[in-house]
């Protein structure tokens, strides 16, 4: 029998909401008003009518695949093929997909960490082995610092190795990885037939102009994936629906296993998609609450900080603060923290090897949510 573990997130969060008396800055969903009302109305309407009552084509709605590929197209400046959009459940319903396709018994996977969890555990649940590749390189003076190295990437591959896989921006570091390393790497995986698959849920939450998508890359390439979101940017984590763009040469495949596992997706949330990229400036706030949430977590996180209580980094991109503390492996504290500051934040170990000293905060939060749950972890150390 195969079994899979619970990821520390899940773990963490089950805890966190078994009680109001928790704030929780673990899972990393956005939490900053919820799906916009206009999109809720949009979606009462359709109840008034059967066209979401029966199943539809396991490729997706005709329509939110055509919707994606003009919109991505004229935001990238590139050519997306309605051929290659995929609609999945969430954007880890596409990984599934992609890993359940691609990968065979004893295969590897590279995956670059701290990492979220799901790449490792998927690659489990297919019968595979993870391959996990540390990003993380202290500077000189001990500080923190981190280094998307290709080079050690091509010294983990093997002939067994079949997918790389790592988000940009990045969960949990909040790193960016530049697009000319991402060019690299995939020159290299195209001539050893590597998939390379780039997350981009977080794709929104970029606070630096030098991030670039990966979505120019898609349709000059056989071997490149980008995976995607409606959780981060649209806030619609509990309706479960993201995409793939994919090479057309693996789509069929991949739909054959949607298929297979799902019949088809929820088409409520296909409808409620397309609503959102027909009226995007029902989300752009979320962008400026996020940002401005970094700034409030920096500020109140700066004592633990100076008293070196822990180290981090600001992120460039995402929403998550990844905090490093003196333990060899933060799980008892994390824990510790839970308990007694009844604040959730989750065990660094979850995210990869090198990631048990850490502990991941969300700050994608109400702000009075946030303030409150550092406020705790603050009087918790200090």
């Amino acid at each position: 029998m195969l079994e899979i573990p619970l990821s520390g997130i899940k773990r963490i969060e089950e805890i966190a909401k078994s009680s109001n008396e928790f704030v929780s800055l673990s899972q990393g969903a956005i939490r900053v008003g919820g799906i916009p009302q206009q999109i809720k109305d949009y979606v009462q309407t359709l109840m008034k009518s059967d066209v979401t009552d029966y199943y539809e084509s396991c490729w997706g709605i005709k329509l939110l695949r055509e919707k994606l590929a003009a919109t991505l197209s004229t935001q990238f400046k590139t050519d997306i093929a309605m051929n290659s959009v995929l609609p999945t459940h969430g954007c880890i319903g596409g990984l599934s997909l992609l890993y359940l396709s691609l990968l065979n018994s004893g295969d590897e996977v590279i995956v670059p960490e701290p990492a979220y969890p799901a790449y490792g555990i998927l690659t489990q649940a297919s019968r595979s082995v993870p391959v996990f590749v540390s990003v993380l390189k202290p500077k000189s003076d001990g500080s923190l610092g981190y280094e998307f190295d290709i080079e050690k990437i091509k010294a983990a591959t093997t002939p067994k190795t079949k997918i790389i896989i790592f988000s940009n921006p990045w969960n949990p570091l909040g790193i960016i990885v530049p697009q000319s390393t991402i060019r690299e790497l995939l020159t290299w995986c195209e001539q050893r037939k590597i998939v390379l698959i780039v997350d981009e849920a977080y794709r929104d939450y970029a606070f630096t102009p030098d991030y670039q998508s990966v979505m120019p890359m898609v349709s000059q390439s056989e071997w490149l994936v980008c995976a995607n979101t409606f959780s981060k940017n649209m806030a619609m984590s509990g309706w479960r629906i993201g995409y793939l763009v994919v090479p057309q040469r693996i789509i069929k495949a991949l739909v054959g296993m949607q298929d297979a596992l799902l019949n088809c997706l929820n088409n409520t949330a296909q409808f409620a998609a397309i609503y959102a990229l027909e009226h995007p400036e029902l989300t752009h706030h979320f962008h400026q609450i996020v940002r401005q949430n970094l700034d409030l977590a920096m500020m109140q996180l700066q004592p633990l900080i100076d008293n070196k209580i822990v180290q981090t980094t600001r992120p460039d991109g995402g929403f998550f603060i990844f905090l490093k503390t003196d333990q060899p492996d933060a799980t008892d504290l994390g824990m510790s923290i839970l308990n007694n500051a009844k604040v959730s934040l989750v065990p660094g170990s979850s995210f990869g090897p090198s990631g048990a000293p850490f502990l991941r905060l969300c700050f994608a939060r109400d702000s009075e949510v946030l303030h409150e749950g550092i406020s705790r972890l603050v009087k918790f150390f200090m």
